[in-house]
């Protein structure tokens, strides 16, 4: 038996289905928590409902029908058959108050004396809580006390009475879509009920009383489903495990599961069904016995539910005119619901704004749906608008009480254009004479000229890497790579070194041919400064000829040393050449380095002249227009 307060039920007006052919008539069919636990209060069997309706009172009467084998006599089974009437009210929407008497006869059928035992005790419950997430979570704390029955009221009276503490959890999933509601209690009884027994050991009647002698932290869950057929009736099948963990004894805890259903049959009227299946086996003295199967059934009446608390469907309230006839008023505006979806996919969407001119701003639900009470009758234009969409209308007209159903969809709007970024800057020479020349970024196709101050702009440039490229007549080649964002303002400026008199770089069919050899630290890929001239006229050289598509730098040494190391050393010298010439501008893409160690020698290794020919990088063109 578990024994604990209830949330008091709540009724919640159903809402109309979005977007219809024609209106339907109201639903009769309360949403919010309507029928009575084990032990009253809302809830299906043992587990009980943290949610609480406002202004709601609740009466129901429940019979079971149970047998537990091996009470009375090894070979005989106790029948047992309990009722329960309860009543519960919760004045506020965060107060309930309930009751429960209950009362089970005892069928001792393998006596035999055959006896009948009739025992009654009393149940008082006071639960508090609140909700949260637009009233999808109810949280709820709870004190009850279990009153022994009469006729073994101790002295003094209070002897026996055992309380019990306990906290609710409740969680429907409606606002998901999904029409499930969960449930979960934890609650601490302080069972004193030892102290009105006569400390007999018959097991039939202390089963009866629900006599134990252990204090019991009793938990369960639950989980319900909530649907309505034809709009008339409600069907909540559900399913339920408890489990009473008596605190000091061994054993296995008494444990239960109940399938079950209720169904609404009409306006306020639960009808509930179960079967609760033992499942365990209790063994431990000092402990109920659990039966292997108990049938139960319910009906109740749950009336005056503020429609306000979302406790259930509003009641109709006719005005009395004169002479006592009823009056119903006509309507004087409309409504006008419907759905704004993706244009493309189809699906719907959330969130996306709604208007009538003159009407305020509304959001359309997860499921892209929407209702607007309350529209002067006449046109009506409904623009829907959601950010990445293009806005979109529909108009129509809206009659007294009558429905307009609208679906709007909205194609997504185009990628916007990535921003441009702007390069500006000046060109001079080594002196810091302006220098009139053409300036060019190859991959984004633009080219102009410096002004007579040397200055350029680029107002709008396509953001990220580019290569800024600088001709003038008399002055080598040069370029620059830059980087930057969508908006960036960047300041690139060059400085032209004049031609030099003494030419170091030929460029010939199948190379580029230097005159002097690039200089490196010795047994080291380290570039000496020496080099940088010849550096900058290789660089210029291809800078000047885009017909030059691959450029293979080779590295080459002596026979002096390690093979291996010879060739590492090689393939290290030709990356440093690389990496000298991307820094002067040129486009990576357009060079590989590849080492040779001394496998291509051009003279003899046998003599220092020789071998320091041998030591040499090479520029050999791969490709070219």
């Amino acid at each position: 038996m578990c024994v604990s307060l209830m949330a008091v039920t709540a009724f919640a007006q159903v809402a109309p289905p979005p977007v219809p052919v024609a209106e339907p008539p109201p639903p009769t069919v309360p949403t919010g928590d309507v029928g009575q636990a084990a032990l009253g209060g809302a809830g299906l069997n043992r587990v009980r409902s943290a949610f609480i309706a406002n202004r709601a009172l609740s009466i129901g009467l429940r019979g079971g029908f149970y047998r537990v084998p091996q009470l009375t006599v090894p070979a005989g089974t106790d029948e047992y058959r309990s009722t329960l009437i309860g009543a519960s009210f919760s004045p506020l929407p965060m107060l309930e108050f309930s009751t429960m008497l209950r009362s089970t006869t005892v069928e001792q059928s393998a006596s035999p004396a055959g006896n009948y035992w009739l025992v009654n005790d009393f149940f008082f419950k006071v639960k508090a809580g609140t909700t949260f997430a637009k009233g999808a979570l109810g949280l709820a704390a709870e004190a009850y006390v279990r009153l022994p029955p009469p006729i073994f009221r101790a002295d003094p009276v209070w002897q026996g009475v055992s309380p019990g503490f306990g906290a609710l959890f409740s969680y429907d999933f409606k606002g998901l879509g999904v029409p499930l509601v969960f449930h979960a209690n934890t609650a601490i009884f302080i069972d004193q009920s030892v102290d009105f027994d006569d400390r007999a050991k018959d097991l039939t009647r202390r089963t009866a009383l629900d006599i134990t002698t252990f204090n019991q932290w009793r938990s369960g869950a639950g989980l319900e489903g909530r649907f309505v057929i034809a709009n008339t009736v409600g069907l909540r099948p559900f399913i339920e495990y408890a489990v009473d963990v008596p605190l000091g004894a061994t054993g296995a805890p008494p444990m239960r599961l109940s399938p079950g259903v209720r169904v609404l049959p009409w306006r306020g009227l639960f009808l509930d069904g179960l079967v609760e299946v033992g499942l365990t086996k209790v063994t431990q003295p000092g402990l109920v016995p659990v039966s292997p199967w108990q049938i139960q059934f319910a009906v109740g009446w749950q009336m005056g539910v503020d429609p306000v608390s979302g406790g259930g469907a509003p009641e109709i309230i006719e005005k009395v005119v004169e002479k006592e006839k009823l009056v119903a008023e006509k309507p004087t505006t409309g409504r006008v619901q419907g759905v704004v979806i993706d244009a493309a996919t189809k699906k719907p969407l959330g969130e996306a704004i709604v208007q009538i001119a003159g009407r305020n701003r509304i959001l359309t639900e997860a499921d892209g749906r929407f209702v607007i009470e309350a529209v002067t009758p006449g046109s009506v234009k409904v623009v829907a608008s959601k950010q990445g969409y293009e806005p979109r209308d529909s108009s129509g007209n809206v009659d007294k009480g009558g429905l307009l159903s609208v679906e709007l969809a909205l194609p997504t709007l185009p990628p916007e254009p990535p921003r441009p970024m702007s390069v500006r800057g000046t060109v001079l020479d080594e002196s810091e004479k302006p220098v009139v020349a053409t300036i060019s970024a190859p991959g984004a196709g633009l080219s102009l000229k410096s002004s007579a101050t040397g200055e350029y702009s680029f107002a709008s440039m396509p953001a990220g890497e580019q290569t800024v490229e600088v001709n003038a007549a008399g002055y080598l080649a040069q370029a620059k790579r830059l980087s930057g964002n969508p908006g960036d303002a960047m300041v690139v400026d060059f400085v032209l070194k004049p031609v030099p008199k003494q030419t170091l770089v030929v460029l010939k069919k199948d190379k580029i041919e230097i005159k002097k050899q690039v200089h490196f630290a010795t047994a080291r890929d380290v570039i000496l400064p020496d080099s940088a001239p010849l550096l900058d006229q290789i660089a210029a050289t291809i800078l000047e000829h885009d017909k030059l598509k691959m450029i293979r730098v080779e590295g080459h040494t002596d026979d002096q040393g390690d093979d291996a190391y010879n060739l590492d050393l090689s393939s290290r010298r030709a990356t440093a050449v690389l990496r000298a010439l991307t820094e002067r501008g040129v486009d990576a893409a357009r060079l590989k380095a590849v080492g040779y160690g001394e496998t291509k020698p051009v003279a003899d290794n046998k003599k220092p002249a020789g071998r320091a020919l041998n030591r040499r990088v090479e520029f050999m063109i791969e490709a070219q227009e």
